[in-house]
């Protein structure tokens, strides 16, 4: 009776270690930490002799915790007219001659060749590939602002997000992106002092 009394005891004990790592785990969690918690028990009991029994418990908890800086968006955003003018040329971060693809913009509707500066340009319409033009517009402003300025977008989200949004041939989404991103590249120019 005593054995098996020391037993529920044991086990009882895993349950509870157990129990604990993941109300721990929990804890942290709703703190703010992330964490990857694996929490094992294992019990087993070999065939038990009336003269002896044996018992073991193996509990293993890993945690790890990842921390993430994340800078703060900026506020500055230079519009398309600041960048194509021509005294402005002395401030764009790549040469003025990058094209739409070596920015690595993607389903323009515009041959590999088409610059950035080309795009400034691009104006408006009705059809979808005016839509396009219209967002390659403010993308191309918010590249230079991407890699010049405090923009709110990295170059790399920039691009992304531009390319999801040509790839989706919907009119409304292009002209959505191109609504948001027209905001931030009228932030304010502090190249324009």
């Amino acid at each position: 009776m005593k054995k098996r009394r020391r037993r529920i005891l044991q086990v009882g004990a895993a349950l509870v270690l157990a129990v604990s790592g993941f109300i721990a785990a929990a804890v942290l969690t709703g703190a703010g930490f992330a964490l990857d918690t694996t929490s094992s028990s294992t019990s087993s009991t070999p065939s038990t002799s009336s003269t002896s029994s044996t018992s073991s418990t193996t509990s293993t908890t890993t945690t790890t915790t990842t921390t993430t800086t994340t800078t703060s968006p900026g506020n500055e955003g230079c519009t398309p007219g600041f960048w194509k003018q021509d005294q402005h040329f002395g401030a764009w971060p790549v040469s003025t001659d990058t094209t739409l693809a070596g920015a690595g913009f993607t389903n323009t509707g515009h041959s590999a060749t088409t610059t950035l500066l080309e795009a400034l340009s691009f104006q408006g319409g009705p059809h979808l590939q005016d839509a396009k033009d219209i967002l390659l517009r403010i993308a191309a402003a918010g590249y230079l602002n991407s890699l010049s300025v405090g923009y709110p977008l990295s170059t790399s989200d920039l691009v992304s997000m531009v390319n999801a949004a040509l790839a989706s041939n919907d009119r409304d989404t292009i002209l959505d992106l191109a609504e948001t991103l027209d905001k931030d590249n009228n932030l304010g120019c502090p190249l324009d002092k």
